[in-house]
């Protein structure tokens, strides 16, 4: 590939590509991979985020910034938060800033840190950095330049008297308001030559300040292409599979000839892509790995799967049982399922503790439905809880001779075990009573993506109950992978 001209003219003027050169060799010169097949070798720009930097960066003979403002979407996992990262350390020590401030934004702290964390090991990694940046809890700093690269989050509060000169926000469609994104645009009025990067795949909620900015980019785009974003100063630049074709027909998103097209990075391949298609629910994919916009969150399942679902189920109290319990605080609900296999069927029963005007459940009432349901099962192979707020009275419970075992919340525990149970309700292998209330903890639940590219089962708002649904993707996920174990010996109930 021929190497740019430094320099570009438009209608608008003279511009040069000299700092996004610049980028470029700082990535090179000074990064080292620290993560999967590349670990301990020099970052190589792929050649879409080359033309991204030497657009983002262009100057005028001036000297002044073309574009403040950028938005960058893109499928999943094709180093978002490495390109981050790099644009933060270089933020940081490559701009010329006196005391720069570089700060890294997220709708959560714990998505924000993931930019950080990567730009730290960055540093950790390089012994040319370490001379220069010191990486500590939540900030690195520039001695020789008195600059800082810290972590904000919408859901920590606004921050006042900051002055940044550069802004990387991470998943920008996460943000449920605009306040973050108005206070970092307006932030860095003090600074001569200020950039704020948000950095994203799509989302579904069309009230948003990153659906607002989408299409501003669109009606840029289509009105005068790159012209027009360099007059405004903002730069859209989207990778998406497109909703039609040349001849305005709709592409089925199935379709895998047009994968790359939201996909531009070598190491992205369609083979796993079509596994991620399999496992998803459909908008769920779409947004995160075509990146492409959808009405709404997806449900985790449909209604009618699950109805299909309903029978009449078959309780033995000698056969092996797999319990598990959800506890809510005192103002939500607890709830406690157990399954068995007859046949190639699992089998459900449930009791849910709702919460009334009058009445409460709490952690003492939750164990004791469970030891209640526990003593009728003669077979009980595990008693499945999150160790979150149940752990003491797990102890005491296992002390006195339950199968306590734990299930901890985390990505790589809920993502296969929700992907488990979508499946045998799909393949209608399971038999639960229709009861009314455990459906609604059900279809309660939405399908959110989790860091391993995969999905899990969350609430779809705050005050939903989806306790129950939780106990069954956890007693479902145990009755399958324990089904052809040896039970380890006899359980002594109360």
């Amino acid at each position: 590939m021929a190497s740019p001209s430094e320099w570009v003219r438009d209608s608008n003027g003279l511009y040069t590509r000299r700092e996004g050169f610049k980028v470029q060799r700082f990535g090179e010169k000074f990064i080292v991979q620290t993560k999967g097949r590349w670990v301990g070798q020099p970052l190589v720009w792929e050649p879409w985020q080359r033309q991204f930097l030497n657009e983002l960066f262009l100057r005028r003979p001036d000297g002044s910034r073309v574009y403040d403002r950028a938005l960058l979407g893109i499928g999943r996992k094709n180093g978002k938060s490495t390109l981050s990262a790099a644009l933060a350390l270089y933020g940081l020590i490559g701009m010329g800033e006196a005391s720069p401030e570089v700060y890294a934004c997220a709708a959560a702290k714990d998505q924000a840190g993931i930019v950080f964390r990567q730009a730290s090991e960055f540093v950790q990694a390089s012994p040319a950095l370490m001379d220069w940046l010191k990486p500590q809890r939540g900030i690195i700093t520039c001695e020789s330049n008195k600059g800082i690269f810290k972590v904000l989050s919408a859901d920590g509060g606004l921050q006042m008297g900051l002055n940044p000169n550069e802004v990387v926000i991470d998943e920008l469609h996460e943000h449920k308001n605009r306040s973050l994104w108005d206070a970092m645009t307006t932030a860095d009025l003090a600074r001569e030559n200020p950039l704020v990067i948000a950095i994203t795949t799509a989302g579904f909620d069309r009230e948003s300040v990153c659906f607002e900015q989408y299409e501003y980019g669109l009606e840029l785009r289509r009105t005068g292409g790159l012209e027009a974003m360099r007059k405004e100063g903002f730069l859209f630049w989207w990778y998406e599979v497109p909703a039609l074709d040349e001849n305005e027909q709709p592409i089925d998103y199935r379709d895998q000839s047009y994968w790359q097209r939201a996909n531009p990075s070598s190491w992205i391949e369609n083979e796993r892509l079509e596994r991620y298609q399999r496992r998803m629910p459909e908008n769920v994919f779409r947004r995160l790995h075509l990146n492409q916009w959808t009405e709404s969150e997806d449900a985790w399942i449909k209604p009618w799967e699950w109805d299909a679902c309903k029978g009449t189920p078959i309780w033995d109290p000698k056969a092996p049982t797999w319990l598990a319990v959800d506890v809510g605080g005192r103002r939500d609900s607890s709830a406690i399922v157990w399954v068995q296999w007859h046949g190639n069927k699992l089998h459900i029963g449930q009791e849910i503790l709702t919460p009334t005007e009058t009445k409460r459940y709490g952690l003492e009432e939750s164990q004791t439905y469970v030891i209640k349901w526990a003593n009728v099962h003669n077979d009980l192979r595990e008693i499945d809880y999150d160790p979150w707020q149940f752990q003491v009275a797990a102890e005491q419970m296992a002390s006195r001779g339950l199968p306590m075992t734990e299930f901890p919340q985390q990505d790589i525990r809920m993502g296969p075990a929700s992907e488990n149970l979508s499946d045998l309700i799909g393949e209608r292998r399971i038999v639960h009573d229709g009861n009314p209330e455990l459906r609604k903890h059900v279809l309660a639940a939405v399908a959110v993506p989790t860091e391993r590219g995969g999905w899990k089962v969350s609430k779809k708002k705050s005050l939903e109950r989806i306790d129950a649904c939780i106990a069954l993707v956890m007693a479902a996920d145990r009755a399958v992978t324990m089904r052809n174990e040896r039970p380890k010996g006899t359980v002594h109930l109360y």
